[in-house]
């Protein structure tokens, strides 16, 4: 049997025993926000032409010269082209929508991709697919992409863990790690992602998009989801080794099989079971929490990708925003200011002198940041 088999009867199996959807429990249960695909990390091959790669030298010599991204035109689209690598790869370009690695060594893929998570979910995973290929059968001709890396989450409210419940976990692999801080449950990880294979977390996703900005997962998770409660994030990563074991390789065989992905590691690598007195562990009944979470929807939806890098900004301020209050307020004590008005008029006089003394104009500073940022 198949493992798309295996998704479809344990679905029909959970249907027919509990009579309702997953995502639309009786009161009590957890409730499902989101799921689907959060990271997707290609490899392709193709042929590099010599005009292409005279173009990356060039680049990287310039950028290099002024230690500076330097623009480069890559099949029609403007990428950032920066002073270093990245890992094995000489050439590292940077785009809004993802980072493009280039190599002309024969022993590795020519290219790798990471695209950046806003793109992902503004346009799903297939639509991000197809933009970085259109990009490289552009510049490159045909063009053989396969995944290296791709993660599914799903999100949850209701669940509630301690770091007590570690215990009630069975995993196939033996790494594992509770996190806390302050003596507050932060999230568990089960495996190593050195082992190339399969590991998984399970956080608090709220904490996590508040320290790192990603404003944007409100707007996904939509009207259902609660903002005086946590979000849980269940989320697995698998690798290159690890989707070569279930026989995956290409983007169209993982993204057509990531259900039946997500209900194999459910059942067969991690669960959360409920505590007996039996000291086997293994015989445990699976908790309602995880039967559910087996039954995550996973579809990806698209959510735009106006609102998606919108989302982004508005973290990205909010993380700007203490440092930014503290700095001025101390500026305005050094120059004597009383108020906003006064402040802001010493400041632009300040700022226009500190950069006519350097090398660089306030403007050219900003030009430099906004390529920084990859906003689009």
């Amino acid at each position: 049997m198949s493992i798309q088999d295996r998704s479809v009867r344990d679905t029909d199996i959970w249907q027919a025993d509990i009579g309702h959807s997953p995502s639309t429990g009786p009161s009590g249960e957890i409730k499902e926000l989101a799921s689907g695909v959060d990271a997707l990390y290609l490899s392709g091959r193709a042929v590099l032409g010599p005009a292409f790669l005279e173009r990356l030298v060039a680049g990287r010599l310039e950028a290099e010269l002024w230690e500076a991204p330097v623009a480069v035109v890559v099949g029609g689209e403007t990428f950032d082209l920066l002073p270093r690598g990245s890992g094995k790869y000489r050439f590292c370009l940077v785009h809004p929508y993802g980072q493009l690695s280039v190599t002309p060594s024969e022993q590795l893929p020519s290219f790798r991709i990471q695209p950046r998570a806003e793109f992902l979910h503004g346009v799903g995973p297939a639509d991000c697919v197809e933009w970085f290929r259109g990009v490289l059968e552009r510049e490159c001709g045909p063009v053989v992409l396969t995944v290296s890396r791709i993660d599914l989450h799903a999100d949850w409210q209701g669940w509630e863990l301690s770091g007590d419940d570690r215990h009630r976990f069975l995993c196939r692999a033996d790494a594992r790690a509770t996190y806390e801080d302050g003596g507050i449950l932060t999230g568990f990880e089960f495996g190593r992602r050195s082992s190339k294979t399969v590991c998984a977390r399970i956080y608090d996703k709220t904490a996590e998009s508040a320290k790192n900005g990603s404003d944007y997962w409100a707007d996904v998770w939509g009207a259902d989801y609660d903002n005086e409660s946590h979000v849980v994030r269940v989320e697995f990563e698998i690798n290159r080794v690890g989707l070569r074991q279930y026989g995956l390789d290409t983007p169209e065989e993982v993204l057509a099989a990531t259900g039946a992905l997500w209900a194999d590691l459910t059942s067969t690598w991690l669960s959360y079971r409920r505590r007996t007195e039996d000291e086997t562990k293994s015989r445990w009944p699976i908790a309602l929490e995880w039967e559910q979470i087996r039954r995550a929807r996973l579809v990806d939806g698209t959510f735009g990708i106006r609102r998606m890098y919108e989302g982004r900004r508005r973290g990205d301020l909010r993380m700007l925003a203490p440092g930014l209050v503290g700095y001025l307020s101390s500026f305005a004590v050094l120059t004597g200011a009383k108020d906003w008005a006064s402040t802001a008029g010493s400041l632009a006089w300040f700022v226009r002198s500190y950069c006519r003394e350097g090398e660089r104009s306030f403007e050219d500073r900003i030009a430099v940041k906004q390529r920084e940022t990859l906003l689009p």
